[in-house]
């Protein structure tokens, strides 16, 4: 252990060693996103993925490569603030939900969630696994800023999510990607309302019809 956390009870010395690796984890893991890019902010990506959506290529993986940096930032600053809080000798909860992937993780716990869903909780996404095989990531930074993209076992790949530069009927930025490329209004998902009430509607689709033939 590092000599820093020796004078230290040993549980409060695990919490500072533990976010201290969380803070350097998500810091090196925003570098490595943004260095693809070569970006020095997140909002580059953005940008980058209004651009190419204007322009009628694939905003994607750019738009999920913004919302994971995003992520990864706000769970760093998260991390750094507990941190402050406890060697101030403050109490409270333990790490806050810097992202909605955190709540969304949660939720799929509870009883009214659908049933059999296996839920992986990384850092900046959360990975779903549908009883029929659908893989399902979800890239939830916050109730306005979301991606859904999903592949069925024999390949096809659709998504929702908020990203702007389509310029769609709707009342806002969110689009459904079919499998046959076109981009066409979401059907499920509402920027504003509850993650677990989109994230909840998506499923009950997409285990019923993962190609969404019966949405348009």
């Amino acid at each position: 252990m590092d000599p820093i956390y020796e004078a230290m009870e040993p549980e409060q010395a695990f919490e500072m060693e533990r976010l201290a690796r969380l803070m350097y984890e998500t810091r090196e893991h925003r570098r490595q996103i943004l260095a693809e890019y070569q970006a020095e902010e997140p909002g580059e990506l953005l940008a980058r993925a209004r651009e190419l959506a204007a322009s009628g290529e694939s905003e994607h993986p750019v738009y999920e490569h913004y919302l994971a940096a995003r992520t990864l930032d706000a769970t760093r600053h998260a991390a750094r603030s507990l941190m402050a809080a406890r060697l101030k000798g403050e109490d409270g909860d333990a790490l806050p939900d810097a992202s909605a992937n955190l709540q969304l993780h949660a939720a799929l716990a509870l009883p009214d969630a659908p049933a059999s869903i296996h839920a992986e909780l990384r850092q900046d996404a959360l990975l779903l696994t549908l009883p029929d095989g659908v893989q399902l990531t979800a890239h939830y930074f916050s109730a306005d800023e979301y991606s859904l993209r999903w592949t069925t076992p024999d390949g096809a790949t659709l998504g929702i999510d908020t990203a702007p530069g389509h310029a769609l009927a709707g009342d806002g930025p969110q689009h459904l990607h079919r499998a046959d490329g076109r981009v066409v209004a979401d059907p499920l998902t509402r920027p504003g309302r509850d993650p677990w009430d989109n994230l909840r509607a998506v499923l009950e689709a997409v285990l019923a019809d993962p190609l969404l033939t019966r949405h348009g």
